[in-house]
């Protein structure tokens, strides 16, 4: 049996909402800072990725924006409980690059239609890891925002989606989905069980009709997920993270 009281503990912090306030800094300069401030997980990114220039093909950078599903204190948990698909890779390097965007995190469902939801979901236990182009991008039929699907970012709209095209999918991101051969996997490997998928491996629906109580719905399947990702191999590990900034006491 599992410490309870760790449980718990990672149980909290998984539901803590993040603050992304600021750039860590580059190489030898990076500094990564993670800390707790009145119930808020307050971190630092390294994420800040470099594009080239369509005419001189010189590589810039737009200003800096905090996202926090990108955060350090994230890729940490990321590089955690997605250890098997990551094979030992990090999530960005330290020059604020994607290592590999078919690893990028992504969080599960935005509040840009929820407002109810505004102050809380930014959190480890609404955050996930997806290829960068179903995640964080719009420019294709298959992200969590098409608009052919009408998916608009909610996990029920976009997790029918991939059901019913799991195939398609594993052909267009084959590094990503190496590891995960059918959907009852994927459910497993993003502790989905119970959260947003029942028993038969059903989608549970919670989008068909959006109105004020849609948002605390929503927020009862995250805590779920936490709860899942709390009770599982992961704990200790999680656990030995968090305390690492005094994020338990």
């Amino acid at each position: 049996m599992k410490d309870n009281i760790k449980c718990k503990q990672v149980y909290e912090v998984l539901l803590m909402p993040i603050n992304c306030e600021k750039h860590c800094g580059f190489e030898s300069n990076r500094k990564v800072n993670i800390s707790k401030q009145r119930n808020h997980i307050i971190s630092t990114e390294t994420y800040w990725p470099q594009y080239p220039d369509k005419i001189t093909g010189k590589k810039f950078r737009y200003p800096f924006k905090s996202d926090c599903d990108m955060s350090d204190f994230a890729c940490g948990f990321y590089e955690i409980i997605y250890a098997p698909l990551l094979n030992g890779k990090k999530i960005v390097d330290e020059a604020g690059n994607f290592v590999d965007k078919e690893f990028a995190g992504d969080t599960m469902t935005s509040a840009s239609k929820l407002p109810g939801l505004r102050d809380k979901y930014h959190c480890l236990a609404n955050f996930w890891l997806l290829p960068m182009e179903i995640g964080r991008t719009s420019n294709n039929d298959w992200t969590k925002t098409s608009k052919k699907y009408d998916i608009q970012d909610f996990m029920d709209r976009f997790l029918s989606l991939l059901k019913a095209n799991f195939d398609e999918y594993k052909c267009l991101y084959s590094s990503y989905f190496k590891n995960i051969d059918t959907f009852k996997s994927f459910v497993k490997i993003h502790h989905l069980d119970g959260a947003y998928v029942d028993e038969e491996y059903t989608v549970i629906q919670f989008s068909n009709n959006i109105d004020i109580s849609t948002s605390n719905r929503l927020f009862e399947l995250i805590k779920c997920r936490a709860d899942n990702i709390s009770k599982s191999e992961y704990v200790d590990e999680l656990w030995d993270y968090f305390n690492k900034w005094e994020l338990c006491k």
